[in-house]
């Protein structure tokens, strides 16, 4: 694509718009700017850079002469704005459509309503570790679009629903979809909406593409045959699948890789998050060795059943990308302790009564914090015993208070956090600071 003297439409100026933005200016494109919020701070910065803008609100009349329009992630595909511009004519576009239309090198993309940020990173680190040159970027925090210069033999890109829903030629050599299962049903009108965004993932690959899927997901299961890229599975424990789990050992067709006790990561489901990253280093053709040893060195994500402190026998977790109810659900699955839980924030049109019968046998205390709250409580089991507080602080503070030797606090929210922050990696470093605050003043007692 050429952008010399095109017209570029951003609507939405976050992370990947500004990005978006920056790569076309220097590319002699023209930028116009469609941004709802309407700060002095952002007018100001937009004015600096040379960019034409609208403020406030979204219109057609100012994107009419656009050649492409690109909407960031946060911008739903069914607005009534986007599907004005569509009506009338003009080609919307996602950030990863835009950017593939410069990539030459093997895309390898991963999605799935939860893992996906580990597994991405753990492939790029596998890689890393073979000798191949390879770039991290999407929806784990680099916008893909940065880096679509690099002189990569592989781009591995994280994927998110939004990100996928205005695909139009993306097509990656290798494609992970890790499961599907309800999510972000506060944007979607019903969770096929939702698992079709994800299935575009598939769109335009050919029997010489490759896909990557749970064998044991259900929706993928109904669904796989509409994938014309040749197919590989991951189970954790059907032997007919091309990866899987038997009595704690992960094989590729037969052939040991490494046992479960030997990846760096709590959980069941990181189990299933390595299987899906052993396919795509076979996919590629890696040896088991070099797969093995990649995975013993890999040091686990931020903010994912993360062990962030301990106080007098009692374990701090910190889960908070846990944003759905799978995650939390899949989270509790991974401890024997007895568990008190943070749950709650901004509802995301989630089924909590799927925790329940898990809250039961395995949590002691229930503490509610955020705008869920009422929801959550009236969705409970009569039998659970839960309180309700009103800042992180209080949650830390009250579930030390609970706990006992050997238990673990552990925040896994089942939530998105913008009722209370920006991202939930706000709310986790709310959470680890609170824990080190309390570490500090029972060391100093």
């Amino acid at each position: 694509m050429k952008l010399k003297n095109k017209v570029i439409g951003i609507i939405g100026y976050s992370r990947t718009g500004k990005a978006a933005a920056e790569f076309v200016k220097a590319r002699g494109g023209k930028v116009k700017i469609s941004e709802l919020s309407n700060s002095e701070e952002l007018k100001r910065e937009l004015v600096v850079k040379g960019f034409d803008f609208e403020l406030g609100k979204n219109s057609f009349e100012f994107l009419k002469d656009c050649d492409y329009i690109i909407i960031s992630p946060g911008v739903p595909s069914e607005s009534p704005f986007v599907l004005e511009l569509e009506n009338k004519g003009k080609i919307v576009i996602s950030e990863i459509e835009f950017a593939s239309k410069f990539i030459k090198s093997k895309i390898i993309g991963i999605t799935g309503s939860n893992g996906k940020s580990t597994v991405t990173s753990m492939i790029y680190h596998i890689l890393k570790v073979a000798g191949e040159k390879v770039t991290l970027a999407g929806n784990i925090g680099i916008p893909l679009i940065k880096y679509v210069e690099e002189n990569s033999d592989y781009f591995v890109v994280e994927l998110s629903s939004f990100q996928l829903e205005k695909i139009v030629d993306f097509k990656p050599f290798i494609s992970v979809l890790l499961n599907i299962t309800p999510d972000h049903l506060d944007r979607y009108k019903r969770f096929e909406d939702y698992a079709e965004a994800k299935f575009n993932l598939f769109k335009n690959q050919k029997s010489s593409d490759f896909a990557i899927l749970n064998k044991d997901d259900d929706y993928i299961g109904k669904n796989k045959n509409r994938i014309n890229a040749s197919k590989s599975f991951f189970s954790i424990d059907d032997r007919r699948a091309d990866v899987y789990c038997d009595k704690d050992i992960i094989f590729f067709k037969d052939e040991l890789i490494l046992k479960s006790n030997e990846i760096p990561l709590l959980g069941v489901h990181n189990i299933e998050n390595t299987m899906a990253s052993v396919a795509v280093a076979k996919v590629i053709g890696l040896e088991s060795k070099i797969i093995k040893e990649a995975i013993k060195s890999f040091k686990g994500l931020e903010h994912r059943t993360e062990l962030c402190g301990e106080i007098d026998g009692v374990k701090f977790i910190n889960d908070s990308k846990a944003t759905n109810i799978d995650a939390t659900y899949k989270a509790l699955m991974s401890f024997d302790s007895p568990l008190i839980l943070i749950l709650g924030g901004k509802d995301k049109g989630g089924d909590f009564t799927k925790l329940n019968e898990l809250i039961k046998s395995k949590v002691k205390k229930l503490i509610l914090i955020g705008a869920a709250k009422e929801k959550i409580k009236k969705q409970l089991s009569e039998d659970i015993d839960y309180i309700e507080v009103e800042s992180m602080e209080e949650a830390v503070y009250r579930g030390f208070d609970f706990a006992e030797k050997g238990d673990i606090v552990i925040l896994s929210p089942a939530c998105a956090s913008f009722d209370m922050y920006e991202n939930f990696e706000e709310r986790g470093q709310d959470f680890k600071g609170i824990v080190k605050r309390l570490m500090e003043e029972k060391k100093d007692g």
